[in-house]
């Protein structure tokens, strides 16, 4: 790394230490671009283009606020989770949230958007809505084997760098785990690649509503293709009505409860005062099909491409069952983030991760045993329980 981008850092966590002022105006109503420009920040979106013709849109942030791009910079790639978009790493604001945090100390900043989401609804040859069904026949697979192949040689193309750094939170965790293993060649190209909540394997999923479900994903995508609703319906009226009720400060409760069913139990970290801003970008477009492959984990153990029944598994495959994506095909240093409180991603499941990875440079259960899903994005003390390690750990590569 820079000695520049060191010694920024430096600074940076010094500020930390030391209270340095965060930004309190609001970002309620703002997309990415929107929120990255208000705080003096330049964004600039880029269009990249996949192998199987997919047009996704992702924005970079190229420098930090008080500084300009006359120095030669490393790339980090930012990817999201399932439901979610680019606005993730923006949401929390300056210096709390990563996007900003790694573009003031020195980083060339991308933020991703997988196929289908708001920011990434155009094909080369595919209609969204007259060709729907077509559009969204995907699952994260597709997200890690063809997205993040495209993103990862376009920005080293930009960038002018061999490799980047690579974070992800949740599905961004899965599709980099599908890429890394189907696609051994990409493994060159990442400097070291920081999992936050590893979603992958599923044994010790407790989470009631995710386990019923799993049950019936048979039945599930049959009543999918009948009635043709390939993506997250009414996502916008979802949205507006859960701003609404969640405004209202009767309601906090129950809000928490549900909040609580998606990241975890007791959520003393998540700030409610940031959840009109989430909800401006959240939940975004997704593919039905990807809530369906996680089911099937959940059903059949282990981690593996879809599964499309015995018939078309063997048409695919060649095998009766889908084959396991074998991590031990991952050279690239992977660096693993988890949480005692984690819902969705259980941390003995994630320790199963780390063991069948082949170069772990960091195994890092976060000290505080309330920390859950959702708080590796918006805890109010993120920066000191994940970031500075996570940093840290960036450093050394």
């Amino acid at each position: 790394m820079a000695v520049q981008t060191k010694l920024a850092t430096i600074l940076f966590l010094t500020s930390i230490f030391y209270g340095h002022e965060v930004s309190t105006d609001s970002d309620v109503g703002l997309n990415t671009v929107e929120m990255i420009e208000k705080h003096g920040y330049v964004c600039e979106n880029h269009d990249i283009t996949t192998e199987d013709g997919y047009i996704l849109t992702f924005q970079r942030i190229p420098h930090g606020k008080n500084n300009d791009n006359s120095t030669k910079r490393p790339a980090v790639l930012l990817m999201h989770g399932l439901i979610s978009s680019s606005a993730d790493y923006v949401n929390m604001g300056p210096n709390i949230s990563l996007g900003y945090i790694l573009a003031d100390i020195g980083y060339d900043v991308w933020l991703g958007n997988a196929r289908g989401n708001a920011w990434s609804r155009n094909h080369t040859t595919l209609d969204i809505e007259t060709d729907a069904e077509k559009f969204f026949d995907f699952s994260w697979h597709e997200i890690g084997y063809y997205d993040l192949a495209a993103a990862i040689d376009y920005i080293l193309g930009v960038n002018g760098d061999d490799s980047l750094y690579y974070i992800g939170h949740s599905q961004g965790t899965t599709s980099f785990m599908v890429l890394a293993s189907t696609r051994p060649e990409y493994n060159s190209k990442i400097k070291v690649a920081s999992l936050m909540g590893p979603a992958s394997f599923m044994d010790h999923q407790r989470t009631t509503l995710l386990v019923v479900l799993s049950k019936y994903v048979n039945e599930l995508e049959k009543m999918i293709k009948k009635y043709k609703i390939y993506e997250i319906p009414f996502l916008e009226q979802i949205r507006k009505f859960a701003s609404d009720f969640c405004s209202n400060a009767d309601n906090i409760e129950i809000c928490e409860d549900v909040i609580g069913l998606i990241g975890g139990e007791d959520k003393p970290q998540f700030d409610f005062e940031k959840f009109p801003v989430i909800l401006t970008n959240a939940p975004s477009n997704a593919a039905l099909k990807q809530f369906l492959h996680y089911a099937q984990l959940i059903q059949n153990g282990g981690f593996s491409q879809y599964d499309f029944g015995k018939d078309k598994n063997n048409e695919i495959y060649g095998t009766d069952t889908p084959p396991a994506y074998d991590l031990s095909k991952i050279s690239a240093p992977v660096a693993v983030y988890y949480g005692k409180n984690d819902q969705l991603v259980p941390y003995l499941d994630a320790q199963t991760v780390i063991k069948k990875l082949g170069n772990v440079a960091n195994d890092y259960l976060v000290p505080y045993d309330l920390f859950d899903h959702l708080d590796f994005l918006f805890a109010k003390d993120v920066v000191n329980m994940l970031y500075l390690e996570l940093l840290k750990v960036m450093q050394n590569y």
